[in-house]
C-alpha cells in the first residue's frame, strides 16, 4: 500500500480513537493513541506529497474543531460523563427553572407591574404580585418608589423599566373608581 492509504487509515484511527477517549475511563491513554494516529497520518501524507501532506492538513484543522466540540456536547449524556457529573438516573445537565421564593417561574413575570423597593442603579429590589425579585434596570436609574414593568427575564435575571406618565394615566383611568356611598346610590332611585 502507498502512504496516501496509510495517512488515510491513521486519521481513521484518530477519529475513533478520539471517540473511544471521551466514551470510556481510559485515564488519558487513549487520548494519546489519538494524538500518535494523528501524528502517523500527516507523517504518511507528508511522505507521499506536500500537496497530500497540506491536504489532510487542512482537513484536520477544519475538521477536528467540529468534531470535538460535537463530542464535548455529548459527553454529559454518555455513562461516563453522567458518573463524573454525578448526575443520577432522569437527571438532565439543564439547569433548573428559576423561580420566585413562592415557586412562580420567572418567565411568567414578563409584562407584569410592580413597584421598585429600592433604589435601581442598576441592580435592586422590587415587589411584584406582592414578592420581593431582585433585578435590573434596563437602562436609566430607577428611584424606590417608582412603578415599574417587567420587560423581559434574561439568564435567570429580571430586567425591568420604569413605567412612562402615559402608562401610569391609562392605567389609572382603567382601574374602577370606589363605589358610590350607599345613600348617593339609593337617591338616584325614584321612590313614589
Amino acid at each position: 500500500m502507498n502512504n496516501l492509504v496509510y495517512s488515510l487509515l491513521a486519521l481513521l484511527v484518530f477519529y475513533i480513537v478520539l471517540v473511544g477517549e471521551f466514551l470510556l475511563p481510559t485515564g488519558g491513554l487513549l487520548g494519546v493513541i489519538a494524538v500518535t494516529a494523528l501524528t502517523a497520518s500527516l507523517v504518511f501524507a507528508f511522505k507521499f506529497s506536500t500537496a497530500a501532506g497540506i491536504s489532510v492538513s487542512v482537513f484536520i484543522a477544519i475538521s477536528s474543531p467540529f468534531f470535538i466540540m460535537f463530542l464535548i456536547r455529548i459527553w454529559p449524556n454518555t455513562p461516563v460523563g453522567k458518573r463524573m457529573l454525578n448526575l443520577k438516573r432522569g437527571q438532565t445537565t439543564e439547569p433548573p427553572l428559576k423561580t420566585t421564593s413562592s415557586g412562580t417561574p420567572l418567565d411568567q413575570l414578563a409584562g407584569q407591574r410592580g413597584v421598585a423597593k429600592t433604589n435601581l442603579l442598576p441592580s435592586g429590589l422590587v415587589t411584584i404580585n406582592g414578592e420581593k425579585i431582585d433585578a435590573v434596570s434596563t437602562g436609566m436609574p430607577i428611584d424606590a418608589g417608582s412603578q415599574i414593568m417587567v420587560v423581559k427575564i434574561d439568564t435567570g435575571h429580571v430586567q425591568v423599566r420604569e413605567l412612562s406618565k402615559d402608562e401610569l394615566e391609562a392605567r389609572d383611568s382603567t382601574e374602577p373608581s370606589s363605589p358610590k356611598l350607599l345613600e348617593d346610590s339609593l337617591d338616584s332611585f325614584d321612590f313614589e
